[in-house]
Parts: structure tokens; C-alpha cells; sequence
């Protein structure tokens, strides 16, 4: 996988998360954990007792 930023044939970006990729995702905090789930596929879902908002982790 190349270094450089600009090429358009790397698999993952390498300055952070695209936030607008990730507008159809929604968090919902149930006291001790977070479900982050999928507005679309209602099946879509992970359950965790940590996270981090796309703003931190950029």
C-alpha cells in the first residue's frame, strides 16, 4: 500500500474518518454500554462498554 495521501487506489484513508460516510449510523448510550447501529438495516448493530466520537478519533 502506498504512503502518499493522494492516491486514489489506497483502501483506507490516512488522515481520519470520513464523517459524511458515516451519516446513516446512529449512537444510543443504555447506561453502562453504547449501541451504534445502522438507520438502514435494522439488523445492523454492535454493542459496546467504550467508545469514541468520530471528532476524538480524527
Amino acid at each position: 500500500m502506498s504512503t502518499n495521501t493522494s492516491e486514489t487506489e489506497d483502501r483506507y484513508a490516512t488522515t481520519g474518518p470520513n464523517t459524511e460516510r458515516f451519516d446513516r449510523y446512529q449512537h444510543v448510550t443504555t447506561g453502562e454500554d453504547s449501541l451504534i447501529y445502522d438507520i438502514e438495516i435494522e439488523d445492523a448493530w454492535i454493542q459496546s462498554p467504550v467508545s469514541v466520537s468520530l471528532d476524538e478519533w480524527q
